[in-house]
């Protein structure tokens, strides 16, 4: 099912009215004809499936308002080049990161930017994936600001290491944070703020990633363990 983003869904049996770009998708692209249906997306929990009538009217047929899980993914990296952060913003929507925070390293060579291309790939990351809530980027942080902003909003954190994974006796209770240093990798002044700070080590494996396979792959396994409740 092809799914849009709107601000606000009309309530069931209401008719719905698209932003013109995605009007204009749905339409014109995708040619969609009367019975049709679709998905729509609010961005804050909200999804619908509307009924295409005569006219190029959308009628909602069911609503729903999801909740927000207790515990969430928040991604903090170096920012990669421009397309290859292009395809990452994507994938952190379709794995329900819910925030972005570009991190300024020693080594960093990119420097993060922010504006409404990069909110659209996002929508596009949620439309693809049905996930209902949109992420937010947050502005960039310098590496020193790091370890005081995770301890501010509780964010338990991992970064990648050689060194074994921490393991948890307690089951996960808030946001958990992925941190990811640029492609020349963290300092060793970086590592071992790291870690007098509490951020936990987390092995990928023996070889060394790209920022962007780095970021993608801790997600994914952070998201596993998060859905487990034994990270």
């Amino acid at each position: 099912m092809h799914r849009f983003f709107v601000e606000n869904i009309a309530p069931s049996g209401g008719e719905q009215e698209l932003p013109r770009a995605e009007a204009e998708h749905l339409f014109r692209t995708l040619r969609a004809r009367e019975g049709d249906t679709v998905g729509l997306l609010d961005g804050r929990g909200g999804r619908a499936v509307a009924r295409v009538e005569s006219g190029r009217r959308l009628v909602v047929e069911s609503c729903e308002v999801v909740a927000m899980p207790s515990s969430g993914l928040r991604l903090y990296c170096a920012a990669p080049r421009r397309l290859k952060f292009d395809t990452l913003l994507k994938q952190c929507a379709e794995l329900g990161v819910i925030s972005i925070t570009p991190v300024n390293f020693t080594r960093s060579v990119a420097q993060p930017v922010s504006g409404e291309r990069h909110m659209a790939l996002l929508r596009e990351g949620c439309k693809q994936s049905g996930n209902p809530f949109l992420p937010e980027i947050t502005p960039a942080v310098d590496f020193e600001e790091l370890p005081a902003l995770l301890a501010a909003n509780r964010v338990d954190a991992y970064f990648g290491s050689v060194a074994p994974a921490v393991s948890r006796d307690e089951p996960v209770g808030g946001d958990l944070g992925w941190v990811v240093g640029p492609e020349g990798g963290f300092t060793p002044e970086e590592e071992r703020t790291l870690l007098a700070s509490g951020i936990k080590p987390l092995n990928l494996g023996p070889w060394v990633l790209r920022l962007e396979t780095a970021a993608v792959a801790g997600l994914a396994v952070l998201r596993r363990q998060l859905m487990r409740g034994d990270v």
